[in-house]
């Protein structure tokens, strides 16, 4: 979901897992999201994961990730906010209460998807309008829960090809 907050932006919702999961924020960012906020509740030691999934989504997406976590007891804290090259602008440190205020400019997103990130990545520039369209069939135009259990040894790679639809 997206929503424009008029006379600032557009921000992109995202709940707890769903950052885990790349195509949802390059989603809401095709949406137009300038800044994607992930509201999570995160008691486990996976959060050093979440923090740096958020800096990943920032810089694949070329735009703002706000991560808010649950405070002790019910999560681990860490929350904050990256900009769209993956900078941490600011965070939490630990899972005290915490209030976290910074003053970004939305028009960011624009500034580095034009001129790239570090000066250099424009992955949001590289096609031109009359290019053929490339398809990915890396779900077969879905999801299948079926295709995401290892159901083979170790040894014998899964062919997706073959996978059932």
């Amino acid at each position: 979901m997206v929503f424009d907050m008029s006379g600032y932006g557009r921000v992109g919702l995202s709940i707890c897992y769903d950052a885990w999961f790349p195509e949802h924020s390059r989603h809401l960012a095709w949406m137009g999201a300038e800044l994607v906020l992930n509201v999570v509740q995160t008691p486990t030691n996976d959060r050093v994961q979440e923090v740096v999934i958020s800096q990943a989504n920032a810089i694949v997406n070329q735009n703002f990730v706000a991560s808010v976590n649950a405070a002790g007891p019910h999560g681990v804290g860490r929350s904050l906010l990256v900009d769209p090259e993956g900078r941490v602008r600011i965070s939490a440190t630990g899972p005290e209460d915490a209030t976290l205020v910074d003053v970004i400019d939305l028009d960011q997103v624009a500034n580095v998807r034009q001129h790239g990130t570090a000066g250099v990545t424009r992955p949001w520039d590289q096609f031109a309008e009359n290019d053929d369209t490339i398809p990915l069939p890396l779900y077969a135009g879905q999801l299948d829960p079926r295709l995401w259990r290892q159901t083979n040894s170790p040894s014998t790679p899964t062919n997706l090809s073959t996978a059932p639809a």
